[in-house]
C-alpha cells in the first residue's frame, strides 16, 4: 500500500489516541478470522495457495516500489494478493494474509512499537472492508466457481477500491495528525502519486482470480505482467530521478542553467506589454572574500542558504543557479513586481541561518520584457549592466535598469576611467624615471607591487582591494620625483636637512594622485611609512589607524630593499630579511602583514627549489 515513512516519533495526544482506536478495530477482526479459519480448517489445496499469497505478499511488502524521487513514497504489490486470496479462499484469508505479511515485513526491517501494529491494523481493516461484496453481495460465490468471469472482475475491481479508499484513508489520518496538514490534501496527494498503480494492479488480481478458477498453475503467467509493472514503475521512477539531476543544481537544488535556458527562452516568447516578464539578475557580494577568509565549505552553505531563501522569495515564480555565487529569478509580471521580490529576499538574506559569523549580502538587476529588450540576449545583456551598475554603487541593492540613468551612468564611468587610466599611465613612467635614479638595481616598484598583491591574497583581501593595493604599492614612490639625485644616490648617512627633504616624499606622492579619485590608493601612499607604535612619519599613526594598504606596502618596501642590490652593498639573503622583519615586527611593522609575507616567501622558495629536487632526482 502507498505510505509515507513517519515513525510516529514524539506520539502527539491525538496521534497516539487514533492509533490505539484503529489498532482496537483490527484486533476482533483479527481474531474473528483466526477463529473462522480453525473452526473450518482448510484443505491442502487452499492451504497451498493461502502460503503462495502470502509468501507474495510477504515479498511485495518487504521490496516496494518507490514512487518518488526522495523515496518517501512507495507502492505495494501486496494489495494485488491479499485481493486476490480474500476473493478466492473468503475474507479471512485475505485479513490474515495483509495483516501478516505487513507484520511479517516490519519484524524483518526491525519496525516495532506503535506503527509496527498500526500498520498491521490498518491491513486487517482495509482487507476485511474489501472482503463485504464478495462475503455480504455474493455470499462467497467467487470462492466455489458459481461466478460468470465478468462478475469475477466486477467484484475485484470493487474489493480493490474499498480496499485502496479504506487504506488510504486510515494511513493519511495518521499522517495529517502527525504533520499537522490537511486531512484532505493528504488524501489528494496519495491518490494523486498512488492511483494509477493501484487501477493496474486492481486488473491484474482480477486476472489472478480468473486464472486461479481454471486452473490454480496458470497463476504462473502473472509472473509477466508483475515484473513488468515492477520494471515499469522502476524506470519510470529512473527517467525522473536522471531528467531531474540534469535539469538541477547538485549543490543548492534550484533549477540549473540549463534549466534557465529553457525557462528564460519561453518566458521571452510568450511576453507582451500586457503581460511582461522580468529577469533578475543576482550575485552574492564579495563571495571570493568569503571563501578566501572562511573556506569553501562555508562558502557553499552559504549558497545552499541564499537558494533556499531565494526559493522561499519566489513564491511561484522560477528561480535557478547559473553558477558559482551567481543567480537569476525569472518573475511573471513587471519589474516593479521582481523588485518586490529581490527585497522580500534581501529582508530573508539579512535574518538567515548562515554558517558561523559570515553575513552575506546579494545584488540584483532587474530588466523587463519586452519594455527593455524583446530577445533573451537583449534581456540578459540590459539585465547584466543593471547588476553592474548595483555592484559599482555600493553594492547590497537592486536596480531596474532604465537607459537614462544605468547606461548614461556607465557612459560616465567608461569616459573618467579611459582619462584616469592615460593619467596612471603617466605616473607609471614617472616611477621608472624614479626607480632609474634611485640606489636600487632593476624595477624596485614593481616588485613591491607583486610582493603586496600576494600578500593581499595571504590576507584574504577582496580582489577590488588587492587591485587597488598593487597600484598604491606601484606608485608607492612618485614623491620621490622632487627629490633631488644627490639625496637619492647618496651612500653615507643623510644629514637632518636631507633625511627631512626625504621623509616628505609620501606627501608629495599622495599630492601628485589629487583629483585623480583614487581613493584609498592616495591615502595609502600617503601613511605607507607609518610605524606599527607610531614612530613612523608623516603623522605618526599607530596600531589599525594606519590603513591596511599602508601597512603591506611598508613591509613589502623593507623586504625588497633588504634583499636587492643597492650601489653601496650586495642584497641579503631571504633568511636574513624575514629575521629582521620578525625582530622589528610589533614595532614598526603589522605582526598579521608579517606573518603573510612570511608565507609568500617560503611559498616562492619552495616553488624555486623545485626543479632543483626534480634534477637531483634524476
Amino acid at each position: 500500500m502507498s505510505r509515507r515513512t513517519h515513525p510516529f516519533s514524539g506520539f502527539p495526544p491525538r496521534l497516539f489516541g487514533y492509533a490505539v482506536g484503529v489498532i482496537a478495530i483490527a484486533l476482533p477482526i483479527a481474531a474473528g478470522a483466526v477463529t473462522s479459519v480453525l473452526r473450518d480448517l482448510p484443505d491442502a489445496g487452499t492451504l497451498a495457495g493461502v502460503g503462495v499469497f502470502f509468501g507474495c505478499a510477504l515479498l511485495s511488502e518487504i521490496k516496494p516500489v518507490p514512487l518518488n524521487l526522495e523515496g518517501t513514497r512507495v507502492v505495494s504489490l501486496a494489495f494485488l494478493f491479499v485481493i486476490t486470496a480474500q476473493t478466492l479462499f473468503g475474507w479471512p484469508y485475505g485479513v490474515l494474509i495483509g495483516a501478516g505479511g505487513m507484520l511479517a515485513a516490519q519484524a524483518l526491517t526491525r519496525t516495532s512499537g506503535l506503527k509496527f501494529w498500526f500498520n498491521g491494523a490498518v491491513y486487517a481493516i482495509s482487507a476485511y472492508a474489501a472482503s463485504l461484496p464478495s462475503t455480504y453481495l455474493f455470499h462467497g460465490a467467487t470462492a466455489h466457481g458459481r461466478m460468470s468471469h465478468g462478475a469475477v472482475v466486477v467484484t475485484v475491481l470493487l474489493q480493490g477500491a474499498i480496499f485502496v479508499t479504506a487504506n488510504v484513508l486510515l494511513v493519511c489520518l495518521a499522517i495529517s495528525l502527525a504533520e499537522g496538514e490537511s486531512p484532505h490534501a493528504v488524501v489528494l496527494d496519495h491518490f494523486r502519486h498512488s492511483g494509477p498503480a493501484f487501477v493496474v494492479m486492481g486488473v491484474l488480481a482480477a486476472l489472478a482470480v480468473t486464472l486461479w478458477t481454471v486452473d490454480p498453475p496458470l497463476l504462473a503467467l502473472l509472473a509477466g505482467p508483475l515484473l513488468t509493472l515492477g520494471l515499469y514503475q522502476r524506470y519510470a521512477l529512473s527517467a525522473r530521478v536522471a531528467e531531474h539531476a540534469a535539469a538541477t543544481d547538485s549543490l543548492t537544488e534550484l533549477k540549473n542553467h540549463r534549466s534557465y535556458k529553457h525557462s528564460i527562452r519561453d518566458a521571452v516568447a510568450r511576453a507582451t506589454p500586457e503581460a511582461p516578464i522580468a529577469l533578475c539578475l543576482l550575485d552574492v557580494d564579495d563571495f571570493k572574500q568569503i571563501n578566501d577568509k572562511h573556506g569553501h565549505p562555508v562558502g557553499d552553505g552559504v549558497l545552499v542558504e541564499i537558494a533556499r531563501l531565494l526559493e522561499d522569495a519566489a513564491g511561484g515564480h522560477e528561480a535557478f543557479r547559473l553558477g558559482g555565487d551567481e543567480f537569476a529569478l525569472v518573475v511573471t509580471g513587471g519589474a516593479e513586481d521582481a523588485e518586490v521580490v529581490i527585497e522580500i529576499l534581501r529582508g530573508k538574506v539579512r535574518g538567515g541561518d548562515f554558517p558561523g559569523t559570515v553575513r552575506p549580502t546579494i545584488s540584483a538587476g532587474i530588466a523587463e520584457c519586452p519594455g527593455n529588450g524583446e530577445t533573451v540576449a537583449e534581456l540578459e545583456r540590459v539585465a547584466d549592466l543593471a547588476l553592474y551598475w548595483t555592484k559599482r554603487h555600493g553594492k547590497d541593492r537592486s536596480c531596474i535598469y532604465s537607459p537614462s540613468v544605468v547606461e548614461l551612468s556607465l557612459s560616465q564611468e567608461i569616459f573618467r576611467t579611459a582619462e584616469l587610466d592615460a593619467r596612471l599611465r603617466a605616473a607609471e613612467n614617472l616611477i621608472n624615471v624614479v626607480d632609474a635614479r634611485d640606489t636600487y638595481t632593476g624595477h624596485h616598484s614593481q616588485r613591491v607591487a607583486e610582493l603586496a598583491e600576494a600578500i593581499g591574497r595571504e590576507l584574504a583581501l577582496d580582489d577590488e582591494t588587492i587591485a587597488k593595493l598593487r597600484l598604491a604599492a606601484l606608485l608607492h614612490d612618485l614623491g620621490k620625483i622632487a627629490v633631488p639625485d644627490q639625496i637619492l644616490q647618496k651612500p653615507g648617512k643623510l644629514t637632518f636637512r636631507e633625511l627631512m627633504i626625504i621623509r616628505r616624499h609620501p606627501v608629495a606622492g599622495s599630492d601628485l594622485l589629487e583629483g585623480l579619485e583614487v581613493a584609498p590608493v592616495d591615502t595609502w601612499i600617503l601613511h605607507h611609512h607609518e610605524h606599527w607604535d607610531g614612530s613612523g612619519y608623516p603623522n605618526g599613526l599607530c596600531g589599525e589607524e594606519i590603513p591596511i594598504g599602508s601597512r603591506v606596502i611598508l613591509a613589502a618596501d623593507a623586504y625588497d630593499a633588504m634583499t636587492s642590490d643597492r650601489a653601496y652593498r650586495r642584497a641579503g639573503d631571504p633568511e636574513t630579511a624575514l629575521a629582521e622583519l620578525h625582530a622589528a615586527s610589533g614595532k614598526q611593522f603589522d605582526p598579521l602583514v608579517v606573518d603573510a609575507l612570511t608565507r609568500v616567501i617560503a611559498a616562492e622558495l619552495e616553488e624555486a627549489s623545485c626543479p632543483m629536487r626534480a634534477a637531483a632526482a634524476v
